[in-house]
């Protein structure tokens, strides 16, 4: 017989106005318009919006600690059966509301009144099994999606919100979703019973908003670096910015998103400017939008950087406010990420250097920083510079290194000829990590471990097989020179995914796809937006 599937809560977890309500309508349409969900035939037939907050106003209202002590003192198990029939009370209303001339219009309660006797948990859920079969009598075979919005509203408590939640959840025809800038209260999914299931928010579109809503002027060569990077940093910047208008606002005429596209297409058809000065007029267009927000403090922030696995004790023990999913991992959004500080944090100092460099590629305009400062090349110096100062060390692929970053550095050890200077390497120190200035052929990034051991760090955003083997070609060429003593290389290919005929030896080691993608931490959203040259 095949294995029971838990009932779970999906749920996306993510800052205010980020899209989370969009991503689950959207959702929920597209997989009606496809009739499938995760390659499978979709089954839902109904969608139900239940809020606890905001809403315009209307939403249920909450259950203080005050009134749940009165009713059930400290009792989980009395506090979960109340957060059973609460949502069963919110259900009926919203499902049967007030009915006129075979109208159904939602109710929210204003004021819930539980004076009566406390039912148990299977009770309450018998109860809605039959009120949720009346609510889908048209559609019996039909699965009901629930998406219960601000969760953490309803109560404080999260006994009682895990029982609410819960008691739909664990319904056969009922898939519920949460969202809110906080977790759900129920265990990860390698636990037994009900669980939490992190679902990925929406990102814009970048790419197809490029190709089909903005005009790139005539003559555009991406073969040029310089205006291959400021594509590159366009299509960031335009990300951040989509983000900030909110994704709901696309299809609003007129809307600040429709101002934004209109003034970048204006920018970008003035013919008397280079076209890469029209790019970088874009660029700085885009940052005006959401670069101007003050710096905030969150805690945890450099954790979230690092990334957390979804099922981390710490997720349970402490509140990570803010964060989106990446596959099994949390972190925070890249608005936050570029924006935040935790000063509670050692790593912090560190971190506001990486960010505060990374941010200054994302807004300078002149060649040489363009040429430099290629943005995936500082989103590694931002990460491997703040894991290694938290952990004391990096893993690349099957290769652990011991290295703890305590300052960042500008370095240039090549010579015009391309040969290294042997005088600079020496002098390089420990505990530094160094990004490249002027000319180097390989090594955007620079480091000697804590044996002294000399390691380059080559960043190629290419998904291009031939675009990495030569590159992989072009670091074992460098480390193969005599008289440079022990010399590590690593080539980072985020966007490679088969080994191909990459020469990965002990010398030089090539960390390819997902392993190069969670050396990125959090700045891994980065990929969502930049092209794969």
């Amino acid at each position: 017989m095949p294995k029971e599937q838990r009932p779970t809560v999906a749920y996306i977890t993510a800052a205010s106005h980020s899209g989370k309500s969009a991503s689950v309508v959207l959702g929920f349409l597209r997989c009606r318009q496809l009739q499938t969900l995760d390659g499978q035939r979709s089954p839902f037939t109904h969608y139900l919006y239940m809020p606890f907050r905001n809403n315009g106003g209307n939403y249920h209202s909450c259950v203080d600690e005050e009134e749940l002590m009165s009713t059930c003192g400290r009792n989980v198990k009395l506090r979960e059966a109340l957060g059973a029939m609460y949502m069963r009370d919110c259900f009926k209303a919203e499902a049967f509301g007030q009915r006129d001339s075979g109208c159904c219009e939602p109710v929210y309660i204003d004021v819930w009144n539980y004076s009566r006797q406390i039912e148990s948990f299977k009770r309450t859920q018998a109860l809605l099994k039959n009120d949720v079969s009346e609510f889908m009598r048209r559609s019996p075979n039909g699965v009901l999606l629930v998406h219960v919005d601000e969760h953490r509203e309803m109560c404080p408590d999260p006994s009682f919100r895990k029982g609410a939640l819960r008691v739909l959840a664990e319904l056969a025809n009922v898939k519920v979703f949460a969202t809110y800038t906080d977790i759900p209260p129920l265990p990860a999914q390698s636990s037994s019973g009900t669980c939490r299931q992190a679902v990925a928010c929406l990102m814009p579109d970048v790419k197809t908003i490029m190709e089909q809503r903005l005009q790139m002027p005539d003559g555009l060569d991406m073969g040029q670096e310089a205006v291959l990077l400021r594509v590159a940093t366009l299509r960031v910047t335009l990300g951040l910015a989509l983000q900030k208008l909110l994704l709901v606002g696309l299809h609003v005429e007129f809307s600040e998103v429709e101002t934004l596209l209109k003034d970048l297409n204006g920018k970008l058809q003035e013919s008397a400017q280079r076209i890469d000065a029209r790019l970088v007029s874009c660029v700085k267009i885009c940052n005006d939008i959401w670069i101007r927000d003050a710096a905030s403090e969150r805690q945890g922030l450099l954790d979230l950087l690092c990334t957390i696995e979804e099922d981390d004790d710490r997720v349970q023990e402490q509140r990570f406010p803010q964060v989106v999913v990446l596959q099994d991992f949390l972190t925070a959004p890249l608005l936050v990420l570029l924006r935040g500080r935790d000063l509670k944090d050692p790593a912090n100092m560190l971190h506001r250097r990486c960010q505060s460099l990374f941010l200054d590629v994302l807004s300078r305009s002149d060649t040489a920083v363009v040429t430099a400062g290629k943005v995936l090349e500082f989103a590694y110096l931002w990460s491997l510079g703040v894991k290694s100062n938290k952990y004391g060390e990096v893993r690349f692929g099957r290769l652990m290194v011991q290295f703890q970053c305590q300052d960042i550095e500008p370095g240039s050890i090549f010579e015009q000829s391309g040969m290294l200077n042997a005088t600079k390497v020496e002098a390089l120190k420990q505990k530094v990590l160094y990004y490249a200035e002027g000319n180097h052929p390989c090594a955007d990034l620079f480091f000697k471990d804590a044996s002294g051991v000399l390691y380059f760090v080559d960043v190629g955003g290419t998904s291009n097989m031939s675009k990495a083997e030569n590159k992989s070609r072009k670091m074992k060429a460098v480390i193969s020179r005599p008289g440079l003593g022990t010399v590590q290389g690593i080539v980072l290919l985020p966007n490679v995914f088969d080994c191909g005929r990459i020469d990965d030896d002990k010398s030089m080691r090539a960390v390819i796809g997902v392993e190069a993608r969670q050396l990125l931490g959090g700045l891994v959203q980065l990929l969502t937006w930049l092209p794969d040259d």
